[in-house]
């Protein structure tokens, strides 16, 4: 029952290297798992910064739809590392039925209304399979242009 230690030497620096190849790969997932929620991040911030923006120019004055959509888009595209997403704006009124732009430019002094802005997002993180998300933000808007 007498084991060499050579033998015994060799299974345990055998044991070390699994043991560090299996806390390797975690850290690995870890570190980018959260470059890849950093980045989720971004794209959240800039995207409600943008659609901030938009909802305010577009209160005072509804008529401007394609402005406040590139708001949104070029913030988006700042605040973004890598390929920017293409961003959707939608207006919503206030019960939340979708509504157009044309009902939008047409709202009287008062009117109150949503702005949605959605791009989509893909994490890829080594080792795990990736999904793309939406993330959707909302800002409230009254129209203050007087007739």
């Amino acid at each position: 029952m007498s084991t060499r230690k050579s033998d015994l030497s060799r299974t345990e620096r055998g044991q070390a290297s699994v043991e560090a190849l299996l806390v390797l790969m975690i850290l690995g997932i870890l570190i980018f798992g959260g470059i890849e929620l950093s980045q989720g991040v971004a794209v959240r911030q800039a995207l409600d910064s943008g659609a901030g923006a938009a909802a305010r120019s577009l209160s005072l004055d509804p008529t401007q739809w394609s402005f406040a959509s590139n708001v949104i888009q070029q913030s988006v595209d700042q605040n973004v590392m890598g390929a920017s997403p293409a961003v959707t704006v939608q207006v919503y009124d206030a019960t939340g039925n979708l509504r157009s732009a044309a009902w939008l430019s047409g709202s009287p002094f008062g009117t109150a209304f949503i702005l949605e802005a959605t791009a989509p997002f893909q994490a890829s993180i080594p080792f795990l399979p990736g999904s793309a998300i939406t993330i959707r933000v909302r800002h409230w808007g009254t129209v203050e242009r007087y007739p």
